[in-house]
């Protein structure tokens, strides 16, 4: 019997494509004509609707691949190459664990056989096409995303605070443009205001804390909130000095005679994402637009709340070494936990506090003031313990009731299933006349059902395993820096305990005095 295993994918930013059932039925209608004189068994790997290609970390693509390596599958089917990849080094190295197992590879749409040379350079160069159309096609929305900001359009995500987005037709076509909402934007006029007066954005972040001042959304404002408005070119107004402060950072701008001070501007480009964060660009990779809204902030003012944002910019390094929790300790109510220090009479006093608290009070949060040294006693005796009880030592993975079999015991009992059918099967060839035929074929349906549920756990089985011992691994590890730091305490510099600590924990909470480490 030849097991099939057929990947089908709908991609998730068409709706033209293929559906799931259609690619299923395609391939087994072509697997019927290429092998046809053999008998068939089909496994269907279709939980991936909706995943991107770019994407390696589909479901079902890696239950597919981890088949493969238990040489569950002969052939992996699909309809066409690039439901499975789109990059050229991710398929080579998918296609080297086909070549290791003796999986053979067909896609129904390029028809071409891998058993050949030429059937292997057919795949690699559609492999690069593929791939080539998934990048020409992220070009070419970033492309038509900067001319939409370029024309003064906005382009779509988060709307900056006190503003609010309208449709437009425009010749032939709508257009999204932003204009001011008249009903919220007295929120960013008055943190241009304190900003003006001189308060730093931590007094602003207090100042609307304790005077009630909330976002739309109903919470208090935090720094990050508060410096994303203040520095928003969306609320300056498009005079010439805002032309000559943008170009003196190397912004991209339209042509100066368009800054006639009359409407706001658009910033696009400030932030770059990624699969994982999305990160703040330098000036120089922005470019700036003339909006159809009104102007905010007069373009002096605006220009002089950012000149008051650089003089009060911290440079964030600790004035004392102090604090080797730092990074990992939370508060009970998750908060971070950071460290405030002082010194009385040439004594030095450190303190680990709630943040949540320092900002919004002891009604948002009652932990107070815990002394350094406390803590960290607390955290150096577990550590203690731990190293003279190694067993006592296990990170958790989920929780089973004990009675999940092992890999090794779920094989021995396949490769008995294997034999009876393979016994059955002699003496199905002896007996095809016989009435005990239809027994036999009975007997031989319950075991292949009984096999394939088998296989199913063994899968799971040494998924778990695998995870099993990748768990052992990181204990070791873990207890092995627990071991050189208390073995090297007092001689390790302070930046450097840190470092390990942060290598050793997740995360140290702080719960009524008591400490509980999770690592």
């Amino acid at each position: 019997m030849l097991t099939i295993g057929i990947y089908p994918r709908k991609s998730v930013y068409r709706d033209n494509s293929d559906s799931v059932s259609v690619q299923v039925n395609l391939c087994k209608d072509y697997a019927g004509i290429i092998f046809k004189d053999q008998e068939l068994d089909f496994r269907i790997y279709d939980k991936d609707e909706g995943f991107s290609g770019k994407n390696m970390n589909r479901p079902s693509f890696q239950e597919l691949m981890e088949d493969v390596r238990n040489n569950l599958l002969d052939v992996v089917m699909v309809y066409k190459l690039d439901r499975i990849s789109r990059n050229v080094q991710e398929f080579s190295a998918m296609y080297d664990v086909f070549q290791r197992h003796n999986v053979s590879f067909v896609s129904v749409k390029e028809s071409f056989d891998t058993t050949t040379p030429m059937g292997r350079t057919v795949m690699y160069i559609l492999a690069a096409f593929a791939q080539l159309e998934r990048e020409n096609t992220s070009e070419r929305v970033t492309d038509n995303m900067r001319a939409l900001g370029a024309a003064g359009k906005w382009t779509g995500g988060r709307l900056p605070a006190g503003m609010t987005s309208e449709r437009r037709q425009i010749g032939d076509k709508e257009h999204s443009y932003l204009i001011v909402d008249q009903n919220t934007i007295w929120l960013v006029k008055k943190l241009y205001h304190l900003i003006l007066d001189g308060y730093p954005i931590t007094r602003i972040e207090r100042h609307c804390r304790d005077h009630g001042i909330k976002s739309p959304t109903g919470k208090f404002l935090n720094t990050s909130q508060i410096y994303n408005i203040l520095t928003n070119p969306v609320y300056c107004q498009n005079s010439m000095d805002a032309y000559y402060f943008f170009k003196d950072r190397g912004c991209a701008l339209p042509d100066p005679s368009l800054f006639d001070g009359t409407k706001g501007l658009i910033g696009y480009g400030k932030t770059k994402t990624d699969t994982r964060s999305q990160k703040r660009q330098a000036a120089s990779s922005w470019t700036i637009a003339i909006g159809v809204h009104d102007y905010v902030i007069p373009a002096a003012d605006w220009i002089a709340a950012q000149e008051h944002l650089g003089l009060h910019k911290m440079i964030r390094t600790a004035k004392h070494d102090c604090g080797i929790l730092k990074g990992v300790m939370r508060c009970k109510c998750g908060a971070r936990m950071d460290i405030r220090t002082y010194i009385k009479n040439g004594i030095r006093f450190s303190y680990y506090y709630c943040t949540d608290m320092a900002r919004q009070g002891k009604s948002k949060c009652d932990t107070g003031y815990i002394r350094i040294e406390e803590v960290e006693d607390a955290f150096l005796k577990q550590l203690r313990r731990i190293r003279f009880n190694p067993d006592g030592f296990k990170l958790h993975a989920d929780e089973s009731d004990g009675s999940l079999r092992s890999a090794s015991s779920i094989k021995s009992e396949l490769k008995q299933i294997q034999e009876s059918i393979g016994n059955l099967t002699n003496a199905l060839t002896a007996a095809m006349d016989s009435p005990a035929a239809s027994y036999i074929v009975a007997k031989i349906e319950a075991l292949d059902k009984d096999k394939r549920n088998l296989e199913t756990c063994l899968r799971q089985a040494m998924l778990r395993e695998r995870s099993a011992k990748t768990l052992q691994d990181t204990e070791r590890e873990i207890y092995s820096n627990i071991c050189f730091l208390l073995d090297n305490f007092d001689s390790i510099e302070y930046t450097a305990k840190n470092e390990l600590v942060r290598k050793i924990v997740k995360k140290c909470i702080l719960e009524d005095k008591s400490l509980r480490i999770i690592f």
